[in-house]
């Protein structure tokens, strides 16, 4: 009966310290402000913490425990640590009041090549003044955006190391200020996680949404399009239509036209066959005037000669006495008139 009232008592005491020790955790989370300012974070970089607790150092055990827990969530591709942030401030001349300058953070961003910048303050580290008091830890830890200089997440949490079951025998002093710590570290790396996950989770679904609408938009555009082009089509259509009418029309009349010529060249060229046939008659009249007026020429000298020849004959008679003297010689014949020359041309 005792063992069944211990293992009763044990398992109440396992319960209440595990309530004592878990985390408090609040956080608040930044809406982003471009569509995918969580998914392009791939790097961060964590700025050295601020130490308010009355304990030498503990920022440098929460450094050490950070690091890993966030790279065990596994959200971020690389996580740079304290050591690396520390020699780009020195670099830069940047003190750790300097976290809160916007211009500083964009600067920090851009050397590191980062995408966000964790930095936080420890406000608690480490067991009470009183006695038998649990070991507490009390941190915040913020992400910041370089280049807008813009809180994404803000946490706070505080754990308690609580009672144990070691501790409510007397087998150990209960859960130590790295133990507590870690727990610290690990509740709110993993809401950061949670954050982060949660937040890219909503921005695939909104560009999602923006490239389902921006497609429907394209959708509804190219649809107008298609109406606007089966429109021009069938302008397009009976432009084609027109014009081949046109040029149908143009072909006929061309044709009427090539015809006409061909009829008005065949008339043309009549007229300039009988125009030939009248000259080459023309001709002949001509010819047969010029032959005409040389044999008048002919019969004319012929006349003079034989008159010239009777007038010589007269001339050589002697004259008989007594006689009458003799008649003279008549006048030759007029040759005869010449032809009358054809149509157009000069009587010679």
């Amino acid at each position: 009966m005792k063992n069944l009232k211990r293992m009763a008592w044990l398992l109440v005491a396992t319960v209440l310290a595990a309530g004592c020790s878990r985390p408090v955790i609040r956080e608040h989370a930044q809406p982003s402000k471009a569509r995918d300012t969580y998914l392009r974070i791939k790097r961060v970089a964590i700025f050295p913490l601020e130490n308010y607790s009355e304990t030498r150092d503990a920022e440098k055990t929460v450094d050490a425990l950070l690091v890993p827990a966030l790279r065990l969530e596994k959200i971020f591709t690389d996580v740079e640590d304290t050591r690396f942030t520390r020699d780009v401030m020195k670099k830069l001349k940047i003190t750790g009041t300097d976290i809160l300058d916007k211009e500083v953070v964009r600067k920090l961003g851009d050397e590191m090549n980062v995408q966000a910048i964790l930095y936080g303050k420890i406000l608690s580290y480490g067991k009470g003044k009183e006695k038998d008091a649990s070991s507490q830890v009390t941190m915040d830890l913020a992400m910041v955006e370089p280049p807008t200089g813009i809180v994404l997440w803000v946490g706070n949490v505080t754990v308690i190391g609580g009672l144990t079951a070691g501790k409510i025998f007397g087998v150990t002093e209960g859960k130590t200020d790295v133990e507590v710590a870690r727990d610290a570290v690990r509740g709110l790396t993993s809401r950061l996680a949670d954050e982060v996950k949660r937040a890219r989770d909503q921005e695939r679904k909104g560009i999602v949404a923006e490239l389902k609408k921006e497609e429907e938009i394209e959708r509804t555009r190219l649809e107008k399009l298609k109406g606007e082009t089966g429109k021009i089509q069938e302008q397009l259509d009976k432009a084609r239509t027109d014009a081949a009418g046109i040029k149908d029309a143009a072909a006929r009349e061309a044709q009427a036209v090539k015809s006409e010529m061909e009829m008005q060249k065949a008339a043309l060229e009549a007229e300039k066959a009988r125009t030939t046939a009248a000259q080459q008659d023309v001709e002949k009249e001509k010819l047969k005037v010029e032959m005409e007026r040389k044999r008048m020429e002919e019969e004319k000298k012929k006349i003079e000669e034989a008159r010239k020849k009777l007038e010589a004959a007269i001339k050589e008679e002697p004259v008989k006495e007594g006689a009458p003297p003799a008649a003279p010689a008549p006048a030759p014949a007029a040759p005869a008139p010449a032809p009358a020359a054809p149509s157009g041309e000069p009587a010679r």
